[in-house]
């Protein structure tokens, strides 16, 4: 499986890789791609994952219809493993809905899940998503999902820590941190270290059709 992932996008490409078990929408198009020890992709019409991402240590990737991943980001579910881990149906899992999108040079720690919903981005570069940290309180691991509810956005350069919720049409200002567990409300801008909420916003719909960027 590896080896396929290291192929160039072609629907060759994709007829081995669902012949090797996973589900993958024959429009949907799958650069070269580093892929170690995934165990399933679900991958619907429209998606592109473009060169030079990593998924690693992984369940479950899921892509909805028409998301896009750019280049040069990492995937890992190596977190899950952690002792004491509980696993809820989401350590290790990847997860986006429709006409979501990741851009480029991203770090996400997908050990405790990671929900990206539908129209949300994850822009700009060298933003880090983490699902795993270190407990100051009670000692050990905290290991928890973080969510990007419908059409929530993270400008670049953003670190968001366990349990965080990105509520709906939030959007999390470049170089900020939400911190763990936060609850980021929905419809504002949010910035700072800690993440705090400065003025509603509102993003119309359009906007996040990237095809009105296509030439």
């Amino acid at each position: 499986m590896m080896l396929v992932f290291l192929l160039p996008a072609s629907g060759l490409k994709i007829k081995i890789l669902n012949r090797l078990g996973h589900r993958i929408h024959p429009t949907a198009r799958i650069g070269i791609c580093w892929v170690q020890s995934v165990e399933r992709f679900d991958i619907a019409e429209g998606v592109q994952i473009g060169n030079f991402n990593a998924f690693r240590y992984l369940k479950l990737v899921e892509i909805g219809k028409g998301s896009r991943i750019v280049m040069f980001n990492w995937f890992l579910g190596g977190s899950g493993f952690e002792p004491g881990a509980v696993d809820h149906g989401m350590l290790r899992t990847f997860r986006m809905g429709e006409h979501a999108h990741v851009i480029s040079m991203h770090y996400i720690d997908c050990g405790g899940g990671v929900i990206l919903g539908d129209h949300s981005w994850i822009t700009g570069i060298r933003s880090t998503v983490l699902t795993h940290a270190f407990d100051p309180v009670n000692g050990g691991l905290i290991l928890e999902t973080v969510t990007l509810e419908k059409a929530a956005a993270l400008a670049t350069n953003c670190t968001v820590l366990p349990g965080v919720t990105i509520g709906e049409g939030a959007l999390l200002a470049a170089g900020s941190t939400a911190w763990t567990r936060q609850q980021v409300a929905a419809a504002h801008l949010h910035g700072g270290v800690p993440a705090r909420r400065l003025a509603p916003i509102e993003i119309e719909a359009s906007l996040y059709d990237r095809h009105r960027y296509q030439g």
